[in-house]
């Protein structure tokens, strides 16, 4: 398993293009990542190092069966997580996209595990969801009016 948040950035980047486009190049998952091609070839050799993938300069790449499953496993946890803030309330893409990508590698399996379960339970029981986005709201707008508008400290 890639141990760093960028080697993660790499694995899943690499298996969303393979998907996408049946294979993945130095130059795509460098526009992909938004870094250069050196860089990204650097890292190559290292994940071709750890048994990820298999990388031959000038001759492309492929997962390794643990990389593919890795990568799977990155581009779900991705999508779970913009799932979950999609129900939050947050409905910019690109604001979920990058707040995902923000805090993506600091999940716990356990804790990822609970936010895959609460998803499954909105998914399942979506009334329940929207009666407490209701109940949020209310209790939001109560909370304002005897809320300060500004609290200044005074010595």
């Amino acid at each position: 398993m890639p141990v760093t948040p960028s080697q993660e950035d790499y694995v899943e980047a690499i298996w969303g293009l393979i998907r996408n486009k049946g294979y993945a190049r130095v130059s795509d998952i460098a526009d992909r990542l938004g870094i250069n091609s050196a860089s990204v070839s650097k890292m190559l050799r290292k994940l071709d190092e750890d048994g990820v993938l298999v990388y031959e300069k000038y001759r492309g790449l492929n997962l390794t069966p643990e990389g593919f499953t890795q990568g799977q496993m990155l581009y779900e946890r991705h999508k779970l997580l913009e799932a979950f803030l999609g129900y939050l309330g947050l409905s910019d893409g690109t604001a979920i996209h990058e707040t995902v990508e923000g805090i993506e590698h600091h999940f716990s399996p356990d804790a990822l595990a609970q936010v895959e379960m609460l998803v499954r339970f909105i998914q399942m029981r979506p009334q329940w969801w929207h009666e407490f986005l209701e109940w949020s709201e209310r209790t939001e707008s109560e909370s304002a009016e005897v809320r300060p508008k500004d609290v200044r400290t005074t010595e």
